[in-house]
């Protein structure tokens, strides 16, 4: 069971590492095939940049009713790289164009960190910007985005021949009368709406990592854009897998676990491609047996000039740190998952943390999402606030929620409330389910009827009170 709850949790992450593996692998073989390598990470930071910029102005991409303005200021800044980078490709080329693109992005760098270093939580914003985290992507995100990536999948498939023309034979593409212009750019302004929505949810380093590293491998071993494609997807894919289950396992940030198990797969199959395509292999494979032997050796020998002094913390940061730290804001967005994931975990400070959580919000979904990770707790120290919690004028199926955490703690309170639900003619389909609970606990309906008024039903309840203060201690 403890299994199938882990897998749970980690769906929503490797569900959006699918997402990012399909679109970014077929980006980054044209990426590759230009020679234009660090134009993903520029306008990843461009992206950010504009978020960070919207910041600045008051907004706040967490705050419901901001995420669509943050969102806008990100493309409209992304739009603007895309057409410096259609313009920064020349016939013929004095100045590189990867010169131009380092460029902007070295500039779009500083100016992100100008601006953050004047934001009392800079530190943590910029940490956000370059990793992500993408372990608290929610599910209406995923939905959002596949819908916005198929869209860009469908204009890139209806053109293919045009955009594969011009990052394979560029010259050729000019020839045969296609406007290099116009087409860069439009290959970059829906290169920058991928990357806009990318970079909100991995950070700017991971989704580098997902464009540039499985481009690479594939074009050491396959020669066909098919045979790229489906090496570059099958790489990403095993990398989200295995680097999301190292992250949970050992307790690392998700995205950077990523993008290292991407590193890790390029060093292996540079590793290979330089002994199968040696003319001694026998003797390529002994250097790289050297190589690791003397890179073992290396970081053995450094370990042990560690400085004596205390006991350092540990310098990882666990899932329930994360998690708990998303608690510590205000905004709603990440909370939820935040919430629900930690209903799964065992750790002493969650249900006070939660508790501290419910007692000030007044948003409906962070209770409710509060109340279903205390039931999978069942911790009585919930209770409390639980049964504080009633006291608010919540709707009926809000407090039937409480009700049913506080009924999973052996809590009396969460039956009277399901009576006074039952008592309630507005109440509708929550008396039903009101009279649900009952009966699994009591065996037997004591003959209401949800169709009926409370006066009418009101031997029924009155018979149902006596049941609760016989039964119940």
């Amino acid at each position: 069971m403890d299994f199938l709850l882990e897998w749970r949790w980690m769906l929503a992450p490797m569900l959006a590492c699918l997402i990012l593996s399909i679109t970014h692998v077929y980006l980054g073989i044209h990426v590759v095939a230009r020679k234009v390598i660090f134009v993903d990470l520029a306008l990843a930071q461009i992206a950010a940049l504009g978020a960070t910029y919207a910041t600045v102005l008051g907004y706040d991409s967490n705050r419901p009713g901001d995420d669509l303005a943050v969102a806008i200021f990100s493309l409209a800044f992304t739009f603007v790289g895309a057409g410096l980078f259609a313009i920064a490709r020349m016939r013929k080329e004095r100045v590189p164009q990867e010169a131009f693109i380092g460029i902007v992005y070295a500039a779009a760098s500083a100016a992100a960190v100008l601006i953050l270093s004047k934001s009392p939580t800079g530190g943590e914003e910029l940490k956000h910007m370059l990793v992500g985290d993408v372990l608290l992507v929610s599910m209406p995100t995923i939905v959002s985005d596949v819908i916005l990536y198929s869209l860009v999948g469908v204009f890139h498939i209806v053109f293919r021949k045009k955009f594969l023309a011009i990052s394979l034979d560029a010259e050729g593409a000019q020839a045969a009368g296609i406007n290099i212009r116009v087409w860069d750019l439009l290959f970059y302004m829906t290169f920058g709406v991928l990357v806009t929505r990318s970079v909100a949810i991995a950070g700017v380093l991971l989704v580098f990592s997902y464009l540039v590293i499985p481009a690479v491998i594939a074009q050491m071993w396959r020669d066909t854009i098919k045979g790229r494609l489906l090496l570059g997807w099958t790489v990403a894919l095993s990398a989200s897998v295995g680097g999301i289950l190292w992250s949970f396992y050992a307790d690392y940030p998700t995205g950077p676990a990523v993008v290292m198990t991407l590193a890790a797969f390029l060093i292996m199959s540079g590793a290979m491609y330089y002994i199968v395509h040696s003319e001694m292999r026998a003797r390529a494979a002994v250097n790289v047996a050297a190589m690791i032997v003397f890179g073992a050796l290396f970081f053995a020998t450094l370990s042990h000039f560690r400085k004596a002094g205390p006991p350092q913390a540990e310098s990882g940061v666990s899932i329930a740190d994360r998690l708990l730290d998303e608690l510590n804001h205000d905004e709603i967005n990440g909370q939820l998952d935040a919430i629900s994931h930690l209903g799964d975990m065992n750790d002493s400070r969650i249900v006070p943390a939660l508790s501290a959580l419910l007692s000030r919000s007044s948003n409906e979904q962070v209770v409710e999402a509060i109340a279903e990770a205390f039931m999978k707790k069942k911790d009585t120290k919930a209770a409390p606030a639980l049964k504080a919690a009633l006291q608010k004028n919540y709707d009926p199926f809000l407090k039937l929620t409480i009700a049913k955490a506080l009924i999973q703690l052996n809590d009396k309170s969460g039956y009277e409330t399901l009576i006074q639900i039952l008592r309630n003619d507005e109440a509708g389909f929550a008396r039903a389910q009101a009279l649900e609970l009952i009966k699994a606990k009591a065996g037997r309906d004591f003959g209401y009827n949800p169709e009926k008024t409370a006066a009418e039903n009101s031997a029924s309840i009155d018979q149902i009170e006596k049941w609760k203060k016989g039964a119940l201690p």
